[in-house]
């Protein structure tokens, strides 16, 4: 999030931004400096971009913990409770309406702390297609319980074996679920490496 927004509550276009200077130049100044300043645009049209922290983190804005391992190429880690997720209790509906929230593809089904499945746009499509009232189905009808896990400590190779199948790699720590790893966000870690 910019530093407008967080530290003054100032949700501003982008051109804004060179403003923010501001009060670092006038301090460089050899004598006081009175400024007026008007706020360009709002910054709403840009809550997708600039004051998504994920796109922002994609774009390498943003700089986060590295581990020089899979943990470095989760978008959304789940300790640190990014993750999109959906309960085993929940039903397909709420899965769907997730996925479209959040602009993923593809949802870990959660219970007790720990997944149990695995639900994507495919399988939300097949389970309702047929009948739409299956929206109000437990999400665990829909999901895929074949898990393709991974440790975080496995490499490129092994994750595009999981790819080539077309699947989306599961990232574990132990028994510790760490977060999905897919396509995207593989070529995101490569591109970031330029």
């Amino acid at each position: 999030m910019p530093r407008a927004a967080r530290e003054g509550g100032i949700i501003a276009g982008t051109s804004t931004g060179r403003c923010w200077r501001l009060p670092a130049l006038l301090r460089e100044q050899p004598a006081p400096k009175r400024v007026v300043t008007f706020v360009c645009d709002s910054g709403n049209k840009y809550l997708s971009k600039v004051y998504n922290d994920y796109w922002m983190l994609d774009q390498g804005f943003i700089e986060r913990e590295r581990y020089g391992d899979l943990r470095d190429l989760i978008a959304r880690r789940h300790w640190e409770h990014a993750a999109v997720t959906v309960n085993a209790t929940e039903p397909v509906l709420a899965a769907y309406r997730r996925m479209k929230l959040y602009d993923v593809s593809q949802l870990p089904v959660m219970q007790d702390g720990r997944i149990v499945g695995i639900v994507d746009e495919e399988d939300i499509l097949l389970e309702v297609f047929a009948n739409p009232r299956h929206f109000n189905e437990p999400v665990t009808e829909a999901m895929a319980s074949h898990l393709v896990t991974v440790p975080v400590d496995a490499s490129l190779p092994q994750l595009m074996e999981i790819f080539n199948r077309g699947m989306v790699a599961i990232v574990m720590r132990g028994n510790e679920f760490q977060g999905l790893v897919t396509r995207i966000d593989l070529l995101n870690w490569l591109r970031r490496r330029l």
